[in-house]
């Protein structure tokens, strides 16, 4: 006769496989394609850290540093950190906007431009061999599942109902 498995109380309220899970699936990818992008990263001289800021320069120059942190998806004060490493390194340049001198706009120098186009290639060769048994199609909706999630995230609406506690017997065992 079988043993019947006992599942743990955890188990029992989730009442779902971890592989069900969006964040742990995300979390294990993330963690197998960070290191091959570090490694590319690296082998330029470059930062990893300030590698996706200017990645996004690289597609749209000359945002202000609030539409560089909303599109990297990090705080303003990692953002200006960031920065000011990458305008001392020489990779970008930060000057006033020229409509409102309260804003600045941060530019890729032909330094960052340089290193851009050095990385990009190797990296997009990491992202082709991730995805080389995806199909198009496939591609298409995990990008948009994945930005629907980050939308429903964005919302902020989220407010997690918390289970009641199971207190502990007082009764003494015999």
């Amino acid at each position: 006769m079988a043993k019947s498995r006992t599942l743990n109380p955890a188990r029992r309220v989730l009442e779902y496989k971890l592989d069900d899970s969006v964040g742990f699936m995300i979390t294990v990818t993330e963690r197998r394609l960070k290191p091959l992008f570090r490694e590319c990263v690296a082998a330029e001289g470059f930062a990893y850290g300030m590698w996706y800021f200017l990645r996004v320069l690289f597609e749209e120059d000359g945002l202000t540093q609030k539409e560089l942190s909303e599109r990297v998806g990090m705080m303003q004060p990692t953002t200006v950190t960031a920065l000011r490493a990458m305008e001392r390194d020489g990779y970008v340049s930060i000057k006033e906007d020229k409509k409102d001198k309260r804003r600045m706009r941060i530019f890729l120098t032909d330094a960052g431009r340089r290193i851009g186009s050095r990385i990009l290639p190797m990296l997009r060769q990491i992202n082709d061999f991730a995805l080389k048994d995806v199909t198009e199609e496939e591609f298409k909706v995990l990008r948009n599942v994945l930005r629907k999630i980050r939308h429903n995230i964005d919302s902020g609406t989220f407010k997690p109902v918390r289970q009641p506690q199971r207190r502990p017997s007082t009764a003494k065992r015999a």
